[in-house]
């Protein structure tokens, strides 16, 4: 008798699976259902199936990820995909899995599997998954390098996961182009689902490199970071990881490639190298290899460089000034002519203050809102142009910068306060504090205060008030509801204090008020 589990978080397709499967196969037993990956793990290691038949997109733990962790048991992975999600299907097959049903499911080719699994079920898979290892410390990596609060102590547990002879270190940078484009796509949908392709098919090439130690360190947003040890990477590698990630998921990538230290301790530095040499995709262009150390501004500003009128010009557009940062820009323009210096050298400073405002764009996350439609920074390098041209795009660029900041900043006050709305509404009944909403929000107390009287035009308290007196004033409709029910149905237990409270608000007392209505109902009638 042969085990499978079902994975998916449609009850229906479990369901339908568990029943069709030992009818068309009698030698096949279900022996569990799973409605995501991490109670698919739990029951693979209670019962052990020979098969696991688990759906792509699901919540906590999607399918292809939870294939990467099923690689270190003796069993088989079956991938069930929307005609959607066919090339991440096909992607899964390529990193482990026998095969892939496409829903709505076919009987017939249900059989056919089964069948075909039957023959191979009994070889034993005893390749470990080195990613799925890598994967379980991703967190430690991810907030040493970000340097989160106390994560320092996690240093001396990571540097004992790599070799003893470890003695040179760089960071490589893949990031997923347009990808909040990308996600929203019917094609792809779920951004786990990317990161997943795109992580599998670079690690499988970087670890496909003879004499080359790498390490997956971490995925977050749009970016996916890997660690090399010792030995450089020929560039050749990096410009075949763009190219089949492009033929395998079509999906377009760049690589930034950090300097190199010898010091571990270190790594945090190397790795904001990493991230900084992908900036020069926003002037040379997506799908390509970027170098730290080709970096003409490594840190080494020419003499000549106006970088007091960059750094005020950078801090004018964070103010939202954008007069003034336009006013800087042509002070710059005018240092530079003044030097009389070659048009090379023009060349490179223009670019300079372009990477300075990029870097803010990138910061503050509006590259997708500055370089939509024809603004693209790398289509004025790619030729000559004079100092008018520059001043005329850098001018669009800043006004960009500063509208798409402030249109960011807005809908993120927008999202704040329909999410802090909403957790009133939800919970107005209850004895809610303004620091239980204020935490939900993730504010601080006092800077949530003055942020909801500013948006609202009214106190937390004010509101909160009002709400619950607007849902007394419904619930008093009701002849049958004492006012005490009413009272502690609002989110008030002394009903004396509710009294008080809907007399200031509303002028009359919940008996006036019930009486008014009642009174006002009787002559509606007449």
């Amino acid at each position: 008798m042969y085990k499978v589990l079902i994975v998916d978080d449609e009850p229906k397709v479990r369901n339908g699976l568990t029943k069709l499967i030992p009818a068309i196969d009698p030698e096949w037993s279900v022996v569990g259902q799973a409605k995501n990956g991490l109670e698919a793990l739990e029951m693979v290691k209670r019962n052990m199936p020979d098969l696991v038949i688990t759906d792509i997109r699901m919540p906590n733990m999607n399918g292809l990820d939870l294939l990467n962790v099923l690689k270190e048991y003796p069993l088989h992975v079956v991938i069930l995909s929307g005609y959607g999600y066919f090339e991440y299907a096909k992607t899964a097959i390529r990193f482990g899995a026998f095969d892939y049903l496409l829903k709505p499911l076919k009987p017939d080719e249900v059989k056919d599997l089964l069948g075909r699994l039957k023959t191979e079920i009994r070889t034993p898979r005893t390749m470990p998954s080195a990613i799925t290892s890598d994967f379980q410390y991703s967190k430690l990596w991810k907030d040493w390098l970000l340097g989160v609060e106390d994560a320092e102590e996690y240093m001396e547990r990571l540097r004992g996961r790599l070799p003893a002879d470890a003695s040179a270190y760089r960071i490589i940078a893949v990031e997923i182009d347009d990808f909040e484009e990308l996600v929203t796509e019917d094609q792809w949908g779920d951004r786990q689902l990317v990161l997943f392709a795109v992580r599998n098919i670079a690690y499988e090439i970087l670890k496909g490199q003879p004499d080359l130690a790498c390490f997956f360190l971490f995925a977050g947003g749009s970016h996916i970071y890997f660690l090399l040890v010792n030995e450089p990477c020929p560039q050749h590698v990096y410009e075949s990881m763009i190219y089949e990630v492009r033929r395998w998921v079509k999906i377009s990538i760049s690589v930034g490639i950090s300097g190199e230290t010898k010091r571990f301790e270190q790594l945090t530095a190397v790795f904001a190298g990493a991230k900084e040499a992908l900036l020069n995709k926003w002037i040379y262009g997506n799908g390509k290899v970027h170098d730290y150390n080709d970096l003409f501004f490594n840190g080494q500003r020419q003499s000549g460089y106006p970088s007091d009128l960059d750094t005020a010009l950078i801090v004018s557009i964070r103010e939202g000034q954008t007069g003034k940062a336009e006013e800087l820009l042509k002070q710059f323009i005018e240092s530079i002519l003044k030097q009389n210096v070659t048009y090379q050298v023009f060349h490179k400073y223009c670019l300079q203050l372009l990477s300075s405002v990029v870097r803010f764009i990138y910061e503050k996350k509006i590259a997708g809102l500055v370089f939509q439609d024809a603004m693209k920074p790398y289509d004025l390098f790619h030729e000559n142009f004079s100092a008018d041209d520059y001043m005329k795009f850098m001018t669009k660029l800043i006004e960009a910068s500063v509208s798409s900041a402030e249109w960011k900043k807005q809908q993120k006050h927008n999202r704040t306060l329909e999410t802090a709305v909403g957790f009133i509404h939800q919970h107005y009944m209850k004895d809610l504090s303004l620091d239980d909403v204020s935490g939900h929000v993730r504010m601080s107390g006092s800077y949530f205060s003055s942020f909801f009287k500013q948006e609202m035009g009214m106190t937390f308290v004010e509101y909160v008030t009002q709400y619950r007196m607007d849902k007394a004033k419904v619930l008093m409709m009701d002849p049958d509801l004492k006012l005490y029910s009413i009272a502690q149905m609002v989110g008030y237990q002394d009903v004396k204090y509710f009294s008080r409270l809907f007399k200031k608000t509303e002028g009359v007392t919940p008996g006036e008020y019930r009486q008014f209505f009642y009174r006002k109902e009787e002559e509606d009638e007449k």
